[in-house]
């Protein structure tokens, strides 16, 4: 990140609260995430920028069939909700966790949580429910 702070693919720490790393176009302001080395709308150099580690739901749904490969999940599948989550500048399409898959809403308060041992070895993230 160009602040100096550390991170590991998608995500870093930020005062000890997990973030996932985007980027802020230097020109126009846009943010996207994940990051990346130029920006979609007007072509100049953007920076890397700890994003909100809390946000709502903008956007929500089920999924109720198992994902084609390059899926890793479990064996035995279970249905996940997945959202786009509004975390300020920018919308993140993550998986929900914390609650039943059918009880999330549009406007529920969540916050990030970094598995820094994910299935592949990578760390993953997922928003549950609380803003705190």
């Amino acid at each position: 990140m160009s602040s100096g702070i550390a991170h590991h693919g998608l995500t870093t720490t930020v005062d000890g609260r997990p973030h996932l790393v985007g980027a802020c176009c230097s020109a126009c302001a846009t943010h996207v995430f994940p990051a990346q080395l130029t920006c979609p709308r007007c072509g100049s150099e953007m920076a890397e920028v700890a994003l909100p580690a809390s946000g709502a739901v903008w956007s929500c749904t089920v999924q109720r069939v198992r994902p084609k490969p390059p899926y890793r999940g479990p064996d035995e599948f279970e249905p996940f909700a997945v959202a786009y989550v509004d975390v300020g500048p920018v919308l993140v399409e993550s998986r929900l966790a914390g609650r039943p898959v059918d009880e999330w809403r549009i406007g529920d308060p969540v916050r990030l949580v970094v598995d820094e041992a994910g299935a592949d070895g990578d760390p993953s993230f997922v928003f549950v429910g609380g803003d705190a």
